[in-house]
C-alpha cells in the first residue's frame, strides 16, 4: 500500500514472500471496490481486478499461510487478556474477529470454485488474460451482458465481489494487526542511503517521506537485512535532492 496525507507519502515494502502476497491481495481488493464505482462508464477494470484476485488466490496457498499467521496473532492477543491496563472489550472483539476469519478461510477453495464455474466469467476470462487491448467485438457475450440495466449489472458485480469478501476481511485484519504493532522512528541521512541488519525477523517496512522532499525509496532486502536508497523523479537532479534527507521508518515484525 502506498498512501498519502497532507504532509507525507507512506510507502510499504514486504520482506517476506507471503507479506508480498497479502499486499498484492489488498491492492487487488481495493481496485475491485474502486472499479465498481465507475462500472457504467468502463467495465474492464472490474473484470481485470476480479480475475487478478482469483488468479492470485488460485496460485498461492493463502489459506495455509494466512491461517498460520492469524493463529499466532490470536495466541499473542490472548496473553494480554489478564493485563490490568488492557481494554478487554476491544481485545475480545479482535480475538473474535480472528476466530471468525480462521473459520471462514477454510472455505476458499469452495468459493473459488463458484467463480470458476460461473458461465459468463469462464467465457471471458481467457480473453482478459491476454496482453493488449480487447474490444467488445471479441466478446459479444459480454457486450450482451453489458446491455442490461445498471441495477442488474450492479447486483451481479456485488455478488461476484461478495464471494471473496471473507478473504478481504482476513487480509485486512492481518495487515492491520501488523501495521499497528510497529512504531515510526525518525531517521536522517546525509547521502540518501540506509543499510541495516536486524536480529529480529522483519515482515515489512513502512516509510514516511515528506511530500516536499520529492524523492521516493528504492527498497530491497529480506527478513533480517534491508537497504533503502532514495531517488528523485526521473529527470530531476540527484545532487539537489539527496542531501540531509529526513524520513520516518517503522519495522514490522510478523
Amino acid at each position: 500500500m502506498t498512501s498519502t496525507d497532507n504532509d507525507n507519502i507512506l510507502y510499504e515494502y514486504p520482506l517476506q514472500e507471503r507479506m508480498r502476497t497479502y499486499l498484492r491481495l489488498e491492492h487487488g481488493f481495493e481496485q475491485l471496490k474502486a472499479s465498481q464505482t465507475c462500472f457504467d462508464k468502463q467495465a474492464e477494470p472490474f473484470f481485470n481486478a476480479l480475475f487478478a484476485v482469483t488468479e492470485l488466490l488460485e496460485r498461492c496457498d493463502i489459506r495455509t499461510e494466512l491461517t498460520k499467521d492469524l493463529e499466532l496473532d490470536k495466541q499473542r492477543l490472548q496473553k494480554w487478556e489478564e493485563h490490568p491496563d488492557v481494554d478487554r472489550d476491544a481485545l475480545r472483539r479482535t480475538i473474535n474477529e480472528i476466530a471468525h476469519c480462521l473459520n471462514t478461510l477454510q472455505d476458499i477453495p469452495k468459493y473459488l470454485r463458484q467463480l470458476k464455474d460461473d458461465a459468463l466469467l469462464t467465457s471471458i476470462r481467457q480473453r482478459f488474460s491476454q496482453p493488449g487491448m480487447s474490444g467488445l467485438f471479441e466478446l459479444p457475450q459480454l457486450h450482451l451482458w453489458l446491455s442490461q440495466s445498471a441495477e442488474e449489472k450492479q447486483q451481479q458485480c456485488e455478488r461476484w465481489s461478495q464471494t471473496l469478501a471473507f478473504v478481504e476481511l482476513a487480509i485486512t485484519l492481518k495487515l492491520t494487526l501488523l501495521r499497528e504493532q510497529s512504531v515510526f522512528a525518525p531517521i536522517q541521512l546525509q547521502n540518501g542511503f540506509l543499510q541495516e541488519s536486524s536480529e529480529q525477523l522483519l515482515a515489512m517496512l513502512r516509510i514516511k517521506v515528506p511530500r516536499s522532499a520529492k524523492i521516493y525509496p528504492v527498497i530491497s532486502g529480506h527478513r533480517q537485512r534491508f537497504t533503502v536508497r532514495f531517488m528523485p523523479l526521473p529527470g530531476e537532479s540527484k545532487e539537489a535532492s539527496l542531501h540531509d534527507i529526513e524520513f520516518e521508518l517503522a519495522r514490522c515484525s510478523p
